[in-house]
């Protein structure tokens, strides 16, 4: 995630009158994209250096989101149409000269949902192909490699694989899959293709996994009937809602830091606005949100 977090926090500090210690604060890179509503398609992804400036990623695309640092805050991995294909592809962009690659031009498919494997060398993402026999796309698991861009297909079937991650040591993908819309939470293992569920729950929808150490995290609706996003973490064991989920609004996207710490989007005050939580309290980032929808947060710690 972009910049030095700490500036941003610590004006939230003040105009909040917030009990934090800056200590607390994280401090690193932040990419988040923000839009006035999804179907404006006019998404626009932004990238934070630790000394607080804040740049645009652009290029010869629109619509762009979905930013993940890998193992080095310096390239990011993005969604984004190309506007002379009219695809969704997968693009690289290099913060120190602010190049930006399309790594799957003129593919022919909807490329979307990248995140980096662990040692930087591929990427996980989502294709979609038209399927006559269904009358819609057929999304499924696929994998990148940087270096050639040759793409494999990690999955073949009807129902819908998307938002894929993968575990920190990279022997598994986490992914939500969708059956009658209703997304739920799976891991498969690289190599042999094995998957399990992980949560399901009747009539609740599933989505964005995101690892980090031991831990996996997902958004699910709060119910059947309340449809309000709540973070979730799993720990190998059982799934846990985290203490500052509401049942009046959406908290979603998240990111977390470490510890009990999380960057992540909510609907607190109207819109999506970025929060941060350091274990205790959660504090709204002023100087990054705005009037649009602030989401999918990223962020990678200076050390």
């Amino acid at each position: 995630m972009l910049g030095k977090i700490s500036a941003f926090i610590a004006a939230s500090i003040i105009a909040f009158g917030s009990a934090y210690k800056t200590s607390f604060v994280p401090e690193g890179w932040l990419v988040w994209h923000s839009y006035t509503d999804y179907s404006a398609m006019d998404s626009s992804l932004y990238y934070m250096e630790p000394d607080g400036s804040i740049r645009t990623i652009e290029g010869a695309f629109a619509h762009a989101m979905n930013g993940s640092f890998g193992n080095t805050p310096d390239v990011v991995t993005f969604m984004a149409i190309d506007t002379t294909a009219d695809e969704w592809d997968i693009y690289i962009y290099n913060a120190a000269d602010e190049s930006v690659v399309n790594m799957t031009e003129h593919s022919g498919y909807r490329n979307e949902d990248p995140k980096w494997s662990p040692d930087g060398k591929s990427i996980i993402f989502k294709r979609g192909k038209w399927n006559s026999a269904v009358n819609g796309f057929q999304y499924d698991l696929a994998l990148l490699d940087i270096q050639t861009r040759n793409v494999t297909m990690l999955t073949d079937d009807i129902i819908e694989e998307a938002m894929p991650c993968f575990s920190d040591d990279g022997k598994y993908i986490y992914y939500a899959g969708y059956k009658n819309s209703i997304g739920s939470i799976y891991r498969m293992k690289l190599g042999n293709g094995k998957r399990s569920a992980i949560f399901s729950e009747n009539g609740v929808n599933a989505y964005y996994p995101i690892v980090m150490g031991k831990d996996l995290y997902f958004t699910k609706w709060r119910s059947k009937t309340n449809h309000h996003d709540q973070l979730m973490r799993f720990d190998g064991k059982k799934a846990v809602s985290l203490p500052f989920n509401t049942a009046e609004c959406d908290r979603s996207d998240i990111c977390p830091i470490g510890g009990s710490s999380y960057i992540y989007s909510s609907t607190l005050h109207g819109n999506y606005d970025l929060y941060y939580y350091n274990g205790r309290e959660e504090v709204i980032l002023p100087k990054i949100n705005s009037e649009r929808n602030e989401l999918g947060a990223d962020f990678y710690a200076l050390i």
